[in-house]
């Protein structure tokens, strides 16, 4: 008996070579709104394209983060990430914000681009004779990220990824999600919240 011959139908199908290397989860936009996010973005895309270098596009991909992928940087960081003489001219970039660490009593003096300085971190930087600048004011500065240390805050140290962990588990930190801790047979997010105890479930009991 001959093989039967293998038809198109039950052949593999060749994806484009475009298909193969396009990344969907990649953003080319930001989701935020705001404007000087938006004037930013076209500042970088184009440096990215005429500037041959990575910086650029660094900052260019993490201008369209999201805020939970550009956690804050406390001065104190800022101090410890620019401690040795060889970096003391640096510029320390940083895409997010930048907060004021109270327990710090003393800041070296230090040139920092952000995209937002709270009011007392711009006073702790400029008190020690220090610079804060813009991001629209770094490609004149440094454009081609020549002395420039990149730095990021720590994306784990927001109060919600406590409580990712297994809470109970030995050698595990997590924070258990207590709930109505009054009662300790009925913690969590369901106890005591649906018909009679809302006016939005059914109805309210009056006390």
């Amino acid at each position: 008996q001959q093989p039967r011959p293998h038809t198109a139908a039950a052949m593999g199908i060749d994806k484009p070579k475009a298909s193969k290397t396009k990344h969907a989860n990649t953003r080319r936009l930001p989701a935020s709104k705001n404007p000087y996010i938006r004037v930013l973005i076209k500042i970088y895309r184009f440096m990215a394209r005429r500037v041959t270098c990575p910086f650029n596009k660094v900052i260019l991909k993490r201008l369209m983060m999201s805020r939970n992928h550009r956690p804050p940087v406390s001065t104190s960081k800022l101090a410890l990430a620019l401690r040795k003489k060889s970096w003391s001219d640096s510029i320390a970039v940083v895409v997010g914000d930048i907060l004021n660490d109270e327990r710090r009593v003393w800041l070296p003096k230090m040139r920092v681009c952000a995209l937002r300085f709270s009011a007392a971190a711009r006073k702790a930087i400029e008190g020690a004779g220090g610079e804060c600048i813009t991001f629209d004011q770094l490609p004149l500065l440094a454009p081609k990220g020549s002395k420039v240390r990149l730095l990021r805050g720590k994306k784990t140290g927001r109060t919600a990824c406590k409580s990712y962990k297994a809470p109970g588990v030995p050698g595990n930190h997590g924070r258990p999600k207590m709930g109505n801790r009054e009662n300790a047979h009925m913690r969590g997010r369901k106890h005591e919240r649906a018909r009679g105890r809302r006016k939005s479930r059914a109805w309210k009991v009056k006390a």
